[in-house]
């Protein structure tokens, strides 16, 4: 068997054989719940990704309505 035609077979064996299906999320309560300092810093994380570029925008607004 030419070197393609196995390597075509072995790539397509595992899209043919149907398998189990993959498994999704879990629901749930978590299995270890999270402490304070995780939801802190998880929390603290998000407020920063979310209002930091406005906070950005606001503060250098001066600037962007001088260019020309």
């Amino acid at each position: 068997m030419p070197f393609a035609s196995r390597l075509a077979h072995s790539l397509l064996r595992s899209a043919v054989r149907p398998g189990p299906a993959p498994r999704g999320l879990l629901s749930g309560p978590p299995q270890e719940p999270l402490g304070t300092g995780e939801s802190i810093v998880g929390l603290t994380a998000i407020f920063i990704s979310f209002l930091a570029p406005a906070a950005w925008l606001l503060s250098h607004l001066e600037d962007y309505k001088k260019r020309e």
